[in-house]
């Protein structure tokens, strides 16, 4: 899938996308991402999920209006009008309809999808099963947190060693920022003294339960454990069918220096040749593209970027400027409720259209901000 173009389909009115290797998309709360973003699971993956909504039980019965209910969560099926929403993707029609019924779709899970909804993945530290979920639920949330409980039932059910640092998953140098910024040399580790498995902190030999870690730690580890099912090697090669990429709001709960550690783990992940979509409320990440796009343009040295995320003399760094930054496409787009999608891709400041030159919103307080801080100072004769 290179271009997917939608007319009414939930909040969004109208939409012309075209990916890049990594996307981003921002905008303000109720404007469509997640929709969005389930969207183009349900594109790619629509085999998938009716075969994985049937082993588990469900039944829609053929009516489309429930399988939107199942899929999207209770109270969505409106979002999707049988007269009027229309999904074209690389200029053919996406019809549900007959997607359900062709009988040669592909079964094979292509987009693996992690939440924003994601602390709710983990119940007394463990993760919850698909069927324990209300029918009610958001697929997407279900079948993530079903992919984290098999893996910990097939990797780390033994209880031997830690789940994180895990020497076989990641690049130490990932592992390493990981280990300082986020969970400030504690452990992650799997307890099975009591009479249920639980994951626990180990924090110099204290073993700390799910629900007193930070709000940053809680979020982050089931987005760590889904990276887990992605980066299953040190290699530059998937080890899984999976070619795309969904993360949903990777910054919640995390400090500042903590999230430039998520942009190491895109810049793994792009290196990894897997197609990325983030959505985000955090203007960190257009910053970053912005600057990488600058710096390529003008043909600039790229070590003082590496800098910032301590990369400098590291193995990857010199793959990051050739195979992320330099061959890499970046994609911007703004969600808004009532302008549509729009490409923001340049996230040029100087440009006339405040979508663009705000970034989506993201720098519009800071940028209000400076202005009056600029008239008190001409007030002041300053």
């Amino acid at each position: 899938m290179k271009r997917l173009i939608l007319n009414s389909l939930g909040q969004i009115r109208n939409a012309d996308i075209t990916f890049g290797d990594l996307t981003v998309f921002v905008g303000e709360q109720a404007s469509g991402k997640s929709i969005l973003l389930q969207l183009v699971k349900l594109i790619l993956d629509v085999g998938d999920i009716t075969q994985t909504l049937r082993t588990h039980g469900y039944d829609w019965h053929d009516k489309t209006e429930d399988f939107l209910s199942l899929y999207f969560g209770e109270g969505m099926a409106g979002i999707w009008d049988g007269t009027t929403t229309k999904i074209t993707v690389d200029n053919e029609v996406f019809d549900l309809d007959k997607a359900f019924s062709t009988k040669d779709r592909k079964k094979e899970e292509r987009l693996f999808l992690i939440p924003a909804h994601r602390v709710m993945t983990l119940k007394d530290g463990w993760p919850r099963a698909f069927t324990d979920y209300a029918i009610s639920d958001p697929y997407v949330v279900k079948q993530f947190s079903e992919h984290l409980r098999q893996l910990l039932e097939t990797s780390f059910g033994s209880g031997k060693g830690d789940i994180f640092p895990y020497a076989n998953r990641m690049n130490k140098t990932i592992r390493d920022s990981i280990g300082e910024n986020i969970f400030g040399g504690a452990k992650v580790k799997l307890d099975r003294s009591g009479l249920r498995k639980r994951i626990v902190l180990d924090v110099d030999g204290s073993y700390l339960p799910y629900m007193v870690w930070s709000t940053g730690q809680r979020e982050f580890v089931p987005l760590l454990m889904g990276l887990y099912r992605l980066m299953d090697k040190v290699s530059d090669q998937r080890k899984n069918n999976f070619k795309w990429v969904v993360i949903e709001e990777p910054e919640m709960g995390l400090h500042p220096q903590s999230i430039s550690t998520l942009f190491i783990i895109l810049f793994e992940l792009l290196r990894c040749n897997y197609k990325v979509i983030v959505s985000t409320h955090s203007q960190q990440l257009p910053e970053l593209i912005w600057a990488v796009q600058l710096l390529v343009k003008w043909e600039s040295d790229l070590t003082p970027l590496l800098d910032l995320f301590g990369l400098n003399t590291t193995s990857l760094s010199t793959e990051f400027s050739e195979k992320v930054f330099l061959n890499k496409k970046f994609k911007t787009y703004y969600l808004s409720p009532h302008q549509g999608v729009k490409d923001i891709s340049s996230l040029d400041a100087e440009d006339p259209d405040e979508a663009v030159s705000d970034w989506g919103g993201l720098t519009l307080f800071s940028t209000k901000l400076a202005d009056v801080i600029s008239e008190a100072m001409w007030s002041a004769n300053l």
